[in-house]
């Protein structure tokens, strides 16, 4: 299943510079009387965790005993976003241009949002995704991204044939952010009506649902943490990341004021973006991005409980030197590392948005249990 379905699915279901590397090896080790890691020191040790995953599977991330691939790419712009272990992201990304047929489609037609990770991820670790992996067709990701875009009909400019129902907001705002990145120009019709498309999905108070029918006629449905229905938190991020990539900011304070009342009292977010819910990782870490990509730091005084921030919420999150998979973030209800929670926390914890721009700096940290 590709990144833009699962992803939506699985928070429901779970509640270009070439440089010479730098290689420094480190230990954070949490240990007792040591000061607080930073945000950044969290953001590294998360992608350690990650790099150090991807080398020892062979390239590509394990997700529930299978090969990850989709993940793996966004693990990828999570070890650049935060300058981790160069030879990590450009081993994953030699893997990845093995994985461009199956691993890019959801139920036999192409998907958009994991042609956009895996996009965004080369870009990322300074590599080019119009020849990824060789120079027929199929190694074009851009061109096989812009391929996917609905051109007549209610939904023209949704990038994907797949039934948008949980995903449609999410992975247009990956591949518009993608699209940006890779340089191609906003004169194109498909961009163009891209951007139409989404803008058109969002709803009164700024919040977009995964998807609308019928958008000019139908009102939003209140957000219902009952019945996951509604303005959801991932749908607004991913949408708000998409769309500020090409400067577009409709309903920017709208935007930040919904989100603002939707904010848990651990100052992080919840996946429906209803009041008084728990936050979770993934929410928590797609907001950090939306915020940034609306120029609002996520550690200013708007966004505070009491002395928390979104970051403290996040870092809540992240395993501590006392576990095996230090580095590595959880997800409520079980203490286990979490691939997913994981990728989608480090970007976030370096305080980047989609996209990443390259980075061929390398840390390499050595990370010591206590």
């Amino acid at each position: 299943m590709g990144s833009d379905s699962r992803a939506r699915r699985g928070l429901r279901a779970l509640a270009v510079t070439t440089v010479s590397s730098l290689l420094i090896v480190g230990a954070y080790t949490g240990a007792a009387g040591a000061a607080s890691p930073t945000n950044t020191q969290r953001g590294q040790q998360g992608a350690q965790w990650l790099a150090n995953q991807i080398k020892a599977n062979g390239g590509v991330l394990q997700s529930f005993g299978k090969p990850d691939p989709v993940d793996t790419a966004y693990a990828v712009i999570g070890l650049r976003a935060n300058g981790v272990d160069k030879p990590a992201s450009d081993q994953a990304i030699a893997a990845l241009k093995t994985r461009i047929d199956t691993d890019l489609e959801t139920g036999g037609h192409a998907s958009p949002g994991a042609i956009a990770q895996y996009v965004l991820a080369a870009l990322a670790d300074g590599q080019d995704p119009r020849h990824f992996g060789g120079t027929g067709a199929q190694n074009n990701l851009v061109n096989r991204l812009l391929a996917t875009a609905r051109t007549s009909g209610a939904d023209k400019g949704l990038f994907g044939a797949a039934e948008p129902t949980f995903d449609g907001a999410f992975r247009q705002g990956l591949a518009l952010a993608a699209l940006e990145a890779a340089g191609v120009s906003a004169h194109d019709a498909r961009v163009s009506a891209g951007i139409a498309w989404l803008t058109k999905q969002q709803c009164a108070n700024g919040l977009w649902e995964s998807y609308r029918t019928r958008p000019a006629a139908v009102r939003c449905v209140p957000a219902n943490p009952k019945t996951f229905t509604g303005p959801d938190t991932n749908s607004t991020s991913m949408a708000v990341q998409g769309l500020a990539a090409w400067g577009k900011f409709p309903k920017q304070n709208t935007v930040l004021g919904s989100l603002k009342q939707s904010q848990s009292s651990d100052a992080g977010f919840p996946f429906v973006a209803a009041k008084n819910q728990p936050s979770d990782p993934n929410s928590t870490a797609l907001v950090i991005q939306a915020l940034l990509a609306e120029k609002s730091a996520p550690s200013a005084p708007t966004w505070k409980k009491g002395t928390k921030t979104p970051y403290t919420a996040l870092a809540g999150y992240q395993l501590s030197c006392t576990s095996p998979d230090f580095g590595a973030f959880d997800f409520p209800g079980s203490t286990a590392a979490n691939v997913f929670a994981t990728v989608q926390s480090v970007p976030a914890m370096a305080g980047k948005k989609l996209p990443v721009a390259s980075s061929a700096a390398s840390v390499v940290l050595g990370l010591t249990p206590c």
